[in-house]
């Protein structure tokens, strides 16, 4: 019997060592679909001699096969739309497990690269993979969120006499799509024929999709300006753009910007961005840069980033078209650079709280194949610190992490949300966002007229809102379409599109739910909660009478109630003496108008600013930092609170795949946050709100003081601010055109922060 399984084991030997082909499984189902060429593996396909290759253990494996190849039909607003991801033969397919295992195969002895994908097409939302995958010594760590998203792995690796194997070690579980070996001879064809198509349709979308795209052009940028002698010997230039300009990958310097010093002023506690740009004349290898500490700021306190190009829509729904933009801020450590394209370097400096007053200077430093730079910068550090507002509230929508740790079917996962829950408070926090829209998924009544939701997750996540010091009332979003759909057996629609008028067993069942919730919160002293039945109802009639039910069901609950429509609507007009807080997308009504209202009633007026987030163009980002600070500060709205914090709905890295653009803020395999442009220039509109605020606090001061020079200062600095507040260009909606210049946001915070110094002094 052993001389017989040699004998086969041989065989297959032999066979393979005539037939040195590249080695190429493609993993799934028995019915997933098969790459050209390629060998199936199932979760069944247990190693042996004869097939020469297979798993080596069957425990803890299973098959996946989900294809995404067409339109898919969108429920909630009953169209047909692009799928999350467009899959292909290998995509389609994987093998997951929760177990060590490895895959083995037979190969004639020889030097190989291996090519190992990992991903899943199902969406998985719930699961966090964390696996390392090793081939002979090589381990390399795979770490992703959820699915709809790939990566590739490449090895080095000898075979002999003994099988080579492909090891999967999982902290939660593992994923594979295929495995691929071959040996030189074969490089040229298999990156060529194979992997090259492959990464293509994977990474972006399916061929016959990507060629109904067409590429917009970047704005033009001037010529390039001559290179000096030292800039073409070293092969780059560099220059400095104001980070409220948007840099392209083919953005020209012009003459001015070259050969930059940086300079910036803050408070202690505050941070400031900064930046350069590097123009390479030529392909340049090993980029990477360097600070040195700035006076009483640590080098350890400058966060450095770099600046990366991505695909995008012109508009998060718009199809076919796409530009390519700068995106997100992502740490780095060596990178190469492509000949004629600008590579943008951003700098955050974090100033301690406890940092003296002063001017400190210091280098950065630029190095590459190509030689390097130093650029000074200088700093300089004012005598006080800001204040916050406690009458506004810097808010955003959120998709609450601790949402899916209920779902998750093993601690990695769960521990891995908690974390990326953490790091992403925190992170708000530092922005200066101190408020987060909450759900509170509550199911229909049942036979006994109870309500069962979870106010554990409820208090977990309150929890984690006091740690940051966030402050209230807190919108809740609360599950209404479960109860019309109990009582209507349909659901109503996206924007209530299909909405019918429900029975009065409805509106009694809503009222109590409402109830139920706010006797918990009321029993464990929770922040006031404003409940949000219904996003964004449209103004037909069907549903404003639908909201007019709903909104009278929640105040029968004693409670205040929270709409996101625009009341200049006058459709609305029968539910204004039901809504407590109208939050509007832009900044309307007028000041005059909201000031008014609210002082007429117990009412309250919040912005939700979709045009600087993601619904519209985010690449330019001026108006983000106006509708954050010095808008803010004129339009009389008491909250912003705009959609969202981070939102994928395919591949997160992708944002051509899926019915619309994912944005706003991305995250690390590890759950770490990696900001936008646009979501740095939040803070520095919260900044610019705050130097405003601390001087109107001092101005009352200096008013009310005994020193004649103190009266005197509040009176200059007064005017000063009120020529700031001239100066506005008051629009409903600060997007990207009749602002100021990206130069004249820091003139005019210059202004404020030279009276403060002023009326400090006077005092």
């Amino acid at each position: 019997m052993i001389k017989r399984l040699l004998a086969v084991v041989l065989v297959g030997i032999v066979a393979r060592c005539v037939d040195a082909a590249p080695a190429l499984y493609d993993m799934g189902t028995a019915k997933s679909a098969l790459w050209d060429g390629f060998t199936r593996v199932t979760p069944q396909s247990m190693f042996d001699g004869s097939a020469g290759f297979g798993w080596q253990s069957k425990e803890g494996l299973k098959g996946q096969a989900r294809a995404y190849t067409s339109m898919v039909e969108n429920r909630g607003r009953g169209a047909q739309e692009p799928p999350p991801i467009w899959t292909n033969a290998i995509t389609e397919g994987a093998v997951l497990g929760e177990r060590e295992n490895a895959f083995l195969m037979q190969l004639p002895p020889g030097d190989y690269e291996i090519y190992v994908v990992c991903g899943t097409s199902e969406s998985m939302r719930n699961q966090y993979f964390d696996f390392t995958v090793q081939v002979g010594q090589q381990q390399k760590r795979v770490q992703f969120e959820g699915g709809f998203q790939f990566q590739s792995l490449r090895f080095h690796a000898s075979a002999g006499k003994e099988p080579l194997a492909v090891h999967f070690s999982p902290r939660s579980k593992w994923v594979v799509n295929a495995i691929l070996a071959w040996t030189a001879a074969d490089a040229e064809h298999v990156q060529k024929e194979i992997i090259a198509p492959f990464e293509q349709w994977t990474y972006r979308m399916a061929p016959a999709e990507w060629a109904k795209w067409k590429q917009e052009p970047e704005p033009p940028s001037g010529p390039l300006p001559p290179a000096s002698d030292r800039d073409q010997k070293r092969g780059f230039m560099v220059y400095a753009r104001h980070y409220l300009e948007c840099v392209y990958p083919h953005t020209k310097p012009r003459p001015e910007e070259l050969e930059p010093a940086l300079r910036l002023f803050a408070t202690p506690g505050e941070s400031e961005p900064t930046n350069f740009i590097v123009y390479p004349l030529k392909d340049l290898a090993g980029a990477k840069v360097t600070v040195s500490d700035i006076g009483p700021v640590p080098a350890k306190n400058i966060d450095i980033r770099h600046v990366r190009f991505s695909l995008a829509r012109p508009n998060y729904t718009v199809r076919y078209r796409y530009r390519v933009v700068p995106d997100m801020l992502e740490h780095f450590e060596q990178l190469d650079l492509a000949s004629g394209e600008s590579a943008r370097f951003w700098l955050t400096i974090r100033v301690p709280d406890d940092a003296p007053a002063g001017i400190y200077t210091g280098k950065v430093t630029f190095e590459c194949s190509g030689g390097k730079t130093e650029l000074p910068i200088t700093l300089r550090i004012l005598p006080f610190k800001l204040q916050d507002d406690p009458s506004k509230i810097f808010g955003i929508y959120y998709y609450h992490p601790y949402d899916q740790i209920a779902g998750a079917t093993d601690e990695p996962s769960r521990q891995y949300f908690r974390r990326r829950a953490e790091l992403e408070h925190a992170d708000m926090a530092a922005h200066g966002t101190r408020n987060v829209v909450l759900s509170c998924w509550c199911p229909p009544a049942d036979a006994q007229g109870n309500f069962k939701f979870d106010a554990e997750l409820l208090a977990d996540k309150i929890a984690l809102w006091r740690k940051y010091d966030f402050r209230g009332p807190i919108v809740l979003q609360i599950s209404t379409e479960g109860i019309y759909t109990k009582h209507m057996k349909e659901h109503y629609g996206s924007h209530l599109r299909g909405v019918k008028d429900p029975p009065e067993e409805f509106a009694r069942e809503m009222t109590a739910m409402v109830k139920a919730i706010d006797a918990e919160r009321q029993k464990h002293g929770w922040p006031e909660f404003l409940y949000y039945p219904v996003d964004e109802p449209s103004t037909d009639q069907a549903s404003v009478a639908f909201m007019l039910k709903v909104l009278k069901a929640c105040k029968a609950a004693g409670v205040r109630t929270y709409v996101t429509a625009d009341p200049t609507h006058e459709q609305f007009e029968p539910l204004r003496p039901f809504i407590d807080v109208w939050s509007t997308q832009p900044f309307a009504p007028g000041r005059e108008a909201v000031l008014a209202d609210m002082k007429a009633r117990k009412v309250e007026y919040w912005c939700y600013p979709n045009h600087v987030n993601g619904e519209n163009d985010h690449t330019p980002v001026t108006g983000a930092r106006m509708t954050y600070g010095f808008g803010f500060w004129r339009s009389g709205f008491l909250t912003l609170i705009p959609w969202i914090y981070s939102y994928s709905n395919g591949d997160p890295m992708n944002y051509l795949d899926g019915s619309s653009m994912d944005f706003f803020n991305r995250h690390e395999p590890d759950g770490t946050p990696i900001p936008v442009a646009m979501w740095e220039t939040y803070r520095e509109g919260y900044d610019d709100y705050r130097y405003v605020y601390t001087l109107e606090q001092l101005i009352v001061q200096a008013k009310a003081s005994a020193k004649p020079a103190a009266r005197q200062a509040a009176a200059v600095a007064e005017q000063e601010l009120q020529s700031v507040w001239d100066a506005i260009r008051v629009q409903a909606k600060y997007k990207d055109t009749g602002l100021w210049s990206p130069a004249e946001f820091d003139v005019y915070r210059w202004l404020v922060a030279q009276q403060i110094l002023a009326v400090r002094e006077a005092m």
